[in-house]
Parts: C-alpha cells; structure tokens; sequence
C-alpha cells in the first residue's frame, strides 16, 4: 500500500516539478534572448572600439559601431601591448599576428643639440622586454579589424546628442540604442555629449606631437633615431619598409589651434638645424599626419544614466593607453553580459575592477612625463654617463623601470570565461 501511494505520489508531483523548472528555464533562456537583443551603439572605430565590439559579438550581442572619420584610420605612431592586455590577445586569437607585427627594435641613435651621436644596443635600453610587444597603431587596428566578423560599421557620421532614448547623429536619422559607448579617445565627443567639456577632465601636460610617414632618409632599419634641442624632439624609425617620424614639443599654450596644426609645429622648430628643415618639409607633404597631445583624463565616474567610457576616453595614460583599453573593453563586454541587460549594474561592476588598475597605471605615467622637461644639457649629460658607465650599471636603472612597468601592466587577473565562443575572423561591413 506504501509503494502504491509512492508511486502515486512521484508520478503526480515530478511532473509539476519538471514543468516548474521547464517554466525557470524557459524564462531564463527569454531573458537572456531580450538581453542580446539590446541596442548597442559604440563611438570609435579604433583599438578601444574594435575590441569592445569583439567580445561583446562573442557573448552574442550585434553592436553598431560609429567612426566620423570617413575611411578606417591608419594613423599613429609605435604602440605598446603589455601585461593583462596580451592575454585578452590570447583570448582573441590574435597574439601571434601581433607577434609577426612586433616592431622589435634592435638599436637606438640619440642626437644632440650639438650634432653628437650616442648609440646604444637594444638590450641596453630595453627595446626588447618580456611581457610587451611593441606595434605601429595601424597594425593593431586592422588586426582588430579583420577579427571582429559581420556587423554594422558606419563611417563618416557622428553622434550630436544623445537623450533618453534616442541618439542623434549628423547625418543620419535618429536611431535608438540602449547602450551607448564613447571609444572615441582623449578628446571624447561622446564624453563631452554626455559629462560636460574636455577642461573638467583633461590633465594636460603641454606636450603636442606629430606623427607621420616619410621616406627612409635616415637609412633604418629596425632602428630609431631622436633629436633633442631646446625642448623640442624629433623621432623617426623605420621597419619593414616603413619610415616613420614624430615631431614633440612642449607648451604651455592649451588652446592651439586645431584647424592649422602643421604651421604650430613649423613655427616651434623654426632655427633648429640638423634634419629638421627636411622633416618640416615632408610633413608639410604628407596627407596622413596624426596630430594628439599628451595628457591624462581624470573622472570620478567612467558612466552616466545608459552611456560608459572606455580606453582614452575614460582615463588616456601615455605608455598604457593601448593595453588600458583592451583589458577595459574586455571587462565591459564581460559585465554587460553578466548583468542580465542591467547597464547600470555592468558599469558599475566594470568600474570597480578597472578603477585602481588605471589608477596605477596613471601614476606611474606622470612620473615619466619629468624626462621631456629636462634640458638639452642635462639629457646629453645622461646620455654621456650612459655612454662611459659599465653596461650592467646602465641596465639596472633601466631594468628596475621596466620592473615597474610590467608590475603595473599584470596588476590585474582576469577570471576565466568559459563561455567565450571565437568568431571566424570576417571583415565588417561598412556603410559610408
């Protein structure tokens, strides 16, 4: 009679429990189903922006990404992808194609103020360092690229204003999003759209350069030359057939003028000698120069309402601008899907793991600004010790900054995502 009733029992009440959890599990699956659904629109077609697309389209959301510039951007200089930014690489498939970019400089040329060269091996001045692989920009970007698949990509337009619900653009009709994404660097529209004007944030340092391609007239190769005078800096390196150059000076002047940067940067290295005339020259030519200046982005909060920051946007950091935003766009992609489509909840989350990360990472970077203040006779002073002093005696001091680089690079772990999926490596579609 026991067993009967048992049997009774467990043939009328599995069902209902079975039901039950095919009822939890059918809600869940719709939550998850309305939470890809969201409206995602990123600003900034570039190292933040690309990456952030990635792994949000591997945790299976379909983000729209916005670039004002009309063309895929190709400028920039030399870029550095250390620490925890290297293993979001691993992750992305992408390592060894930064491998095969890696600009592996072999030797560094100093020229000074009055035309004395100082040369040094790479190994002297830590060209070469585990845990870092050093990349032009453009490189990266279009291994970012590549890796993303099939998606919306619109160039040549830009967001104007964002309310409640709806974002307006310059071109296009109004289009709504849930989540809106400023990647679009240190000089963010979207931060300004949504936090207020570029002087409430920015920490400048006066220093302005310009980056740009030219012939090999240096002769390089896998080498970097630098000039120095009267504040002023002139770079150049070349590398599988390409050359480079970057002109720096600094300013206490915070208002340069946007519209005529070349005629800025002709009038400070006016009178210097050395190679510098041909250099103006040449970049007076060039159709691809890449103007920027270095400063720091310092806010309290990264988020506000449904719109979030990341890479430049949200904390530029000369040295660790690039790894900063592929470790953050990483981390964002991964809370916005934990959340459950709660924004507020995923920024907040993406804050707090990445806030004293940056926050280190910031104050080592403006420790390292001092060096382009010193004077022309004090850096050919050090680079005379350097010069006469025992190898080794060199390489400590160097080492021990490299020491602290990388500690700052790995200070943050990232947990293991079982559910990561790899896209095949489509190219975006486009729409001009």
């Amino acid at each position: 009679m026991f067993m009967k009733n048992f049997l009774a029992f467990v043939m009328t009440v599995l069902p209902i429990m079975n039901l039950a959890s095919v009822e939890v599990q059918t809600e869940q699956y719709c939550e998850a189903v309305k939470m890809k659904d969201k409206r995602i629109l990123i600003s900034g077609a570039g190292i933040a922006g690309f990456t952030l697309a990635y792994w949000l389209k591997q945790r299976g959301f379909s983000p729209t990404i916005i670039e004002r510039c009309p063309y895929e951007r190709v400028g920039g200089y030399k870029v550095d992808v250390r620490g925890t930014a290297l293993e979001v690489a691993r992750r992305m498939g992408i390592y060894q194609e930064l491998l095969e970019a890696n600009v592996n400089l072999v030797r560094s040329k100093f020229v000074s103020s009055d035309h004395k060269v100082f040369a040094f091996d790479g190994d002297i001045l830590g060209l070469s360092s585990e845990g870092e692989i050093e990349v032009n920009r453009w490189n990266l970007v279009q291994i970012l690229s590549k890796k993303i698949g099939e998606g919306e990509i619109i160039y040549g337009d830009s967001i104007i204003k964002i309310d409640e619900k709806m974002v307006y653009f310059e071109k296009m009709e109004p289009r709504e999003f849930d989540i809106v994404i400023g990647a679009d660097g240190q000089y963010s529209n979207v931060r300004r759209l949504a936090f207020g004007e570029d002087s409430k944030f920015l920490r400048k340092y006066g220093i302005q350069f310009c980056v740009f391609p030219i012939p090999n007239i240096f002769e390089l190769e896998r080498c970097e030359i630098v000039y120095f005078d009267k504040g002023k800096l002139a770079t150049a390196y070349a590398i599988r057939n390409h050359s480079y150059a970057c002109l720096a000076f600094k300013s206490e002047d915070e208002t340069l003028p946007f519209g005529n940067l070349k005629a800025v940067f002709e009038k400070q290295f006016q009178g210097l000698d050395w190679e510098i005339p041909h250099l103006i020259s040449l970049m007076q030519e060039s159709n691809d120069c890449y103007f920027n200046s270095i400063a720091q982005v310092r806010m309290p909060r990264w988020s506000k309402g449904r719109v979030a920051l990341i890479g430049d946007a949200a904390h530029s950091v000369q040295g660790m601008g690039t790894s900063l935003a592929m470790v953050g766009a990483y981390i964002l992609a991964r809370e916005i899907e934990k959340s459950n489509g709660d924004h507020a909840l995923a920024f907040d989350k993406y804050e707090k793991t990445m806030k004293e990360y940056v926050e280190v990472a910031q104050a080592l970077a403006e420790a390292n600004q001092q060096a382009f203040t010193e004077s022309s006779v004090r850096m050919k002073f050090q680079l005379y010790l350097m010069k006469i002093l025992p190898k080794k005696f060199t390489q400590y001091f160097i080492e021990k900054r490299r020491k602290q680089m990388k500690e700052v690079a790995n200070g943050l772990i990232l947990e293991p995502i079982p559910s990561c999926r790899l896209a095949a490596p489509e190219r975006l579609t486009s729409r001009p």
